[in-house]
């Protein structure tokens, strides 16, 4: 679905100008995923400082300035989803009583991961996949995150295009949903004229239905913050709307309050039609959702690409082709999401896509970082890097209390899970299963990519072992027989 504060030292070698010299080189930030999924906002991002090959490191573009960096992620973790799901999830969880866990999961797990991800890919240098060459049976994780990304690119995109034509919609005096006088409305369409506020309790439900409108460690700490910001300012807004509509049309906010599209392509375009100004306040709006929209789309799309470029030198040479290969892949399956049943596939990958897929995947990350290579190990990194060892608080998270919470959350969003519904349309037995397919097929990448490590491996069944889950960098060290992996030390090291 997916923090914490970094050192100066892990911050000014992350950002440095690349014609500045300094002990690790020009660096380049590939974010992979930034998703918010009930409440709890986990990431998965690579810095890289790649040094394969001096062709390799000519292609790759660097960030010139800490501001670059740091703005780039924000954009990225700052989503639609501050905008459409944490209001509502915050109102379904008990409003101001669901902040304190919010707040609460988000120190012990997610400033906890950001900060291991940004630090494991700075150290590492490589892409999504290649930085698993610290723990080589777990490189499917990287792929699924792969997957995951290019799942929620089939969709992201109409979301975006919606908003694009609201925006270029709104370019007139009068809004054209606040009446029903367009060729594409229905019978049943009725009109939301300003200033309008009968006490019809039924009309909600009418309008609502078919109205025009519906047819590195300072850095972790900075991002999360001013991204759960964002989510408590949102919710500030949708709720002054929504308290508005529901006075408007006389029924209980509980009426009103939806999450996703409903939100922000029905209610908030028949409220702000309700403004002074309405057409005006309705651009700024759709520029802030195209904006949002865009910076995480670019961003999931550019890590498929470099992702994959980077563990497949074919593709590597060819490039533009590639990206073109992907692009148009992208845009021809999204064109399901806008076909007359588009909007149920579009309800569909958004509940599936990344929802329990993107929360397995960060367990397997923080279990493969925290207890494969060992959080002594990696701490040993960070010092290297930063010449500052991490706090006893960010050992333990990332040892115990992360995993632990993560592995909570996927149980209880698999015991708990409910299918997807789209108004009073329950998803048949069929969709739901294609829907388990679609995520499973990304969480599958861990244990097959697993068994393909394994079985390609030589030797007996101790020494494919020690070779799968030992850092390549100690490879010497297997061969002579010492596997800290095999020792109790490593495994209760903090």
């Amino acid at each position: 679905m997916s923090k914490s504060k970094c050192s100066v030292g892990l911050m000014s070698s992350v950002v440095a100008p690349a014609k500045e010299p300094n002990a690790v080189g020009p660096k380049e930030v590939e974010l992979i995923l930034v998703k918010e999924q009930n409440g709890v906002q986990l990431t998965s991002s690579t810095l890289t400082n790649p040094r394969q090959s001096p062709v390799e490191a000519q292609d790759r573009e660097t960030w010139g300035k800490k501001i670059d960096f740091l703005l780039s992620v924000i954009g990225f973790a700052v989503d639609l989803a501050n905008v459409w799901r944490f209001p509502y999830l915050c109102y379904k969880n008990g409003g101001g009583a669901f902040l304190v866990p919010y707040l609460l999961f988000m120190v012990i797990a997610g400033m906890p991961l950001f900060y291991m991800e940004l630090a494991l890919g700075q150290f590492n240098r490589e892409g999504a996949a290649g930085v698993w060459k610290i723990c080589p049976i777990l490189k499917g994780v990287g792929f699924t995150v792969i997957l995951i990304s290019l799942y929620v690119g089939f969709f992201y995109n109409v979301i975006i295009a919606w908003a694009l034509h609201y925006l270029f919609s709104s370019f007139t005096t009068e809004l054209p949903w606040i009446h029903c006088n367009n060729s594409w409305n229905s019978p049943n369409c009725s009109d939301a004229h300003p200033g309008d506020s009968s006490g019809d309790s039924s009309g909600l439900n009418d309008t609502f239905g078919t109205t025009p409108a519906a047819e590195y460690f300072e850095d972790a700490i900075v991002t999360t913050s001013i991204n759960s910001l964002t989510s408590f300012s949102s919710g500030f807004v949708v709720f002054s709307f929504l308290g508005y509509m529901a006075q408007k049309h006389s029924v209980p906010i509980g009426d009103v309050a939806k999450d996703g599209p409903g939100l922000i392509f029905i209610i908030y375009p028949e409220a702000i039609a309700t403004l002074p100004l309405s057409s005006a306040w309705a651009v700024v709006f759709f520029i802030m959702l195209l904006t949002l929209g865009i910076d995480s789309a670019m961003g999931g799309m550019e890590s498929v690409i470099t992702g994959l470029i980077d563990e497949f030198q074919l593709l590597h040479r060819h490039r533009e082709l590639f990206t073109l290969f992907i692009v148009l892949a992208t845009f021809l399956l999204s064109l399901f999401c806008v076909t007359n049943g588009g909007i149920y596939v579009f309800t569909l990958l958004d509940h599936f896509a990344a929802g329990t897929s993107i929360l397995f995947g960060v367990l397997i990350e923080a279990i493969g970082v925290a207890w494969f290579y060992g959080v002594g190990q990696f701490s040993d990194d960070i010092q290297q890097m930063t010449g500052q060892r991490p706090s006893l608080y960010w050992r333990l998270c990332w040892k115990l209390v992360s995993p632990c919470f993560l592995l909570f959350v996927v149980v209880v969003s698999i015991v708990t899970f409910r299918p997807p519904h789209y108004g009073a349309y329950i998803f048949p037995d069929w969709a739901n299963a294609l829907g388990w397919v679609i995520a499973t097929s990304s969480m599958a990448m861990v244990p097959i990519y697993a068994a393909y490590k394994f079985c390609s491996l030589r030797g007996s069944f101790r020494e494919k072992l020690a070779y799968a889950i030992a850092p390549e960098k100690d490879r010497e060290l297997v061969d002579r027989g010492e596997v800290r992996q095999f020792t109790l030390r490593h495994w209760l090291k903090v």
